[in-house]
């Protein structure tokens, strides 16, 4: 399983279940080219933040616990053994589901922010760092792109 999010330099997803900053270059238009096709995991948050729902081109699965009326193309799902059954999935938020799923990541595709934002929603780096190792980065003006392998 891949997890794909982007961070500010302490770990900040976002703010008010919204992202944190206006939009980063590039970003967006790269989630979509990766998860295209796949499967994007969420948790309720997460989907109730979406502007579009559901992503499209993705089967998209929300982890809830609570029952949820989800249209054509989600599925809500109470927990993680579920995930096994489906191919090229990718986790894309948010901070509770993400830190409760490390030991279930093989491949973490990270955007860093260079600048820190105003965040009340954050994912453990100090456990990025100690499970993964960095294995690609691309440098841009405001942000990074960064691959990480589980070790």
């Amino acid at each position: 399983m891949k997890l794909i999010v982007a961070v500010d330099p302490n770990g900040g997803i976002g703010y008010n279940n919204k992202l944190p900053w206006s939009s980063i270059q590039g970003d967006l238009p790269r989630f979509k080219h990766l998860t295209n096709n796949g499967v994007v995991v969420m948790g309720r948050n997460t989907w109730e933040s979406l502007p579009k729902k559901p992503l499209p081109g993705r089967l998209n699965l929300v982890v809830s616990s609570q029952e949820l009326i989800l249209p054509p193309g989600a599925i809500r799902i109470s927990d993680l053994s579920h995930f096994a059954q489906f191919k090229n999935v990718w986790i894309i938020g948010g901070a509770k589901l993400i830190n409760s799923c490390w030991d279930l990541i093989d491949e973490i595709y990270l955007t860093r922010t260079i600048s820190e934002y105003t965040c009340d929603t954050f994912i453990d780096l100090v456990q990025l760092k100690k499970t993964f190792s960095m294995v690609s980065m691309q440098e841009h003006p405001d942000h990074t792109y960064e691959i990480w392998k589980k070790r």
